[in-house]
């Protein structure tokens, strides 16, 4: 899934503004290893491109922490891959019912 990790991490996002460990941690079931350099770099491509913004937050007790937050061009580019994402599913299982059918009997179908 390496190839969707921006599309998890821009979702995390959509569930709720958060500052970058607490995006490791929640990111650790759907895109696990995610490399925090490639994470924060992500980020910062992102701000750039428009779809997040971040801001300071320093009400805590210890160092200021960047939250980072989706934007509407977020939200754009996010709707943007998941119509991508399902049309690229779909083409899949049409693949692989039409594999399926010319394999059957030939012990195929146990590949797919």
């Amino acid at each position: 899934m390496r190839g969707f990790t921006h599309c998890w991490l821009l979702l995390q996002l959509a569930r709720g503004p958060a500052h970058g460990y607490e995006l490791l941690e929640r990111m650790a079931a759907d895109a696990p290893g995610t490399d925090p350099g490639y994470l924060y770099r992500t980020l910062r491509g992102f701000e750039d491109e428009g779809l997040v913004r971040s801001s300071w937050d320093t009400s805590g007790s210890g160092p200021a922490r960047r939250i980072y937050a989706i934007t509407d061009q977020g939200w754009d580019y996010l709707r943007a891959w998941s119509v991508h994402i399902r049309r690229t599913r779909d083409q899949l299982d049409r693949f692989l019912n039409d594999y399926a059918a010319l394999t059957h009997g030939q012990g195929g179908e146990n590949d797919v």
